[in-house]
């Protein structure tokens, strides 16, 4: 049995490469690729894994899938450790389970920060387990590699700690936990310092910059009802009942219950003033389904329907990324097709060096016109692109071919496959970075 659901895994990985190889760029994919060609030890919005991941497999010719690759495998890696948590009998529930858990199904389909920062969840799982288990050198040194990875993912990973360290406060009382905690900080340190160089741009941004809202009970109710729809569906209800109603059996799955429970309150609290969105819960996954495997709930047959009921639609969901999105009328499919041919049709309206005002756009245009486009990011949130230089072309050169959706520009209206109407504002003169711009 074991053996069928490693083959499954496999299987699970070449439909991905397929269906990865079947649709173009999202603009955050596009953002992040750009990451890979500038590594840095941080980055404006997120730590740096994402751009790393995708550098490992930057030898390979550069395409949609060569960029989402290292994401399949991780996604394939991290429901194997999760079996690797349940007890044997419930390995084939714990990946249905998995693959029904909408986010955590699509992550390994995106070049995304969030399929990182659930690999390194169940990563961190699987050594705090043995780290409660043992204390030895392997145990010790891969806690604090995996916590400072936790990190280097995304921010998120803090609640993990956190809430781990606030359900089992005798770790304090740990000699060796002084030796984790080291490790951690001594290997977590560069991107302090990149920080430290960048004025914490990262952490103002996340935690005092974005948009607050009014409190809204609307939120809430969307908030918790979300939660429970990502944690498999139709099965959601019985995943948080179990890990709510079951009793930890020991410290490590008071430390999982802990995370789950903690993180739901935080961003309950923090929806209070704040959108929320559903992604920053994905690292969940893999200690709601764990915790979850304790019910014998999942023997039953009403049960078993449920889950394949939960299962089947998420996991056929991922072909219709491969969709013309005029014929099967989902408008957010506009975000991966057409972009390549939209991208050819400004090259060749644009004779003077091209210069986008959003970074989706100028990620978007570097990446499939394969030549840096900088944005200039008028009337646009910061973002990397603030710290990176833009080409000497801009100054080199008089005039640019502005790409805009700002009204105050006039120019030729060139579509997006969004749908959006952009304009290609030609003999534009870019002012230098940080003059005022009217």
């Amino acid at each position: 049995m074991t053996k069928i659901l490693n083959f499954s895994l496999i299987l699970v990985i070449f439909i991905h490469v397929w269906v990865a190889s079947n649709f173009e760029l999202s603009h955050d994919e596009a953002y992040y690729w750009l990451y890979s060609q500038r590594l840095d030890w941080g980055f404006f919005d997120h730590p740096p894994m994402v751009g790393i991941i995708i550098k490992l497999f930057s030898f390979l010719p550069r395409s949609e899938v060569s960029i989402r690759l290292g994401f399949i495998f991780l996604q394939a890696i991290s429901a194997y450790l999760l079996m690797q948590l349940v007890p044997k009998n419930r390995q084939w529930v714990s990946v249905l389970l998995f693959f029904a858990f909408p986010l955590a199904s699509f992550s390994g389909l995106l070049a995304l920060p969030d399929m990182p920062l659930l690999f390194m969840t169940a990563l961190y799982c699987a050594f705090l387990k043995r780290y409660l288990e043992k204390n030895d050198v392997f145990s010790i040194l891969g806690m604090g590699t995996v916590i400072s990875l936790l990190l280097y993912s995304k921010y998120h990973g803090i609640l993990v700690i956190f809430f781990t360290l606030l359900a089992l406060p005798q770790l304090f009382k740990r000699k060796d936990f002084y030796l984790v905690t080291l490790v951690a900080i001594v290997l977590f340190m560069p991107h302090v310092l990149w920080q430290y160089d960048h004025g914490f741009s990262t952490l103002k941004y996340h935690f005092f910059e974005r948009p607050k809202s009014d409190f809204s009970f609307v939120r809430l109710a969307e908030y918790s009802a979300t939660q429970v729809f990502l944690a498999g569906l139709l099965v959601g209800p019985l995943v948080w009942w179990v890990v709510i109603k079951n009793k930890a059996l020991n410290d490590f799955q008071r430390a999982l219950k802990f995370i789950c429970v903690g993180t739901f309150i935080f961003f309950f609290v923090s929806t209070l003033s704040k959108k929320f969105e559903a992604n920053w819960t994905i690292f969940l996954t893999i200690p709601l389904i764990v915790l979850a495997m304790q019910s014998n709930a999942w023997e039953k047959k009403w049960v078993k329907i449920l889950l394949v009921a939960s299962f089947l639609p998420v996991f056929l969901a991922r072909f219709l990324f491969t969709l013309d999105p005029s014929v099967v009328k989902i408008k957010r499919l506009n975000e991966f097709h057409g972009w390549k041919k939209w991208a050819q049709t400004v090259d060749e309206k644009c004779p003077e060096p091209i210069l986008a005002n959003t970074y989706q756009m100028a990620s978007k245009l570097s990446f499939y016109l394969d030549r840096p486009v900088h944005a200039l990011n008028l009337g646009s949130r910061k973002n990397q692109f603030d710290y990176w230089e833009p080409s000497s072309a801009y100054y080199l050169s008089s005039m640019v071919c502005y790409v805009t959706d700002k009204r105050q520009f006039d120019g030729e209206i060139v579509p997006s496959p969004d749908g959006k109407s952009l304009k290609l504002v030609q003999g534009f003169k870019p002012a230098k970075m940080g003059d005022n711009i009217p």
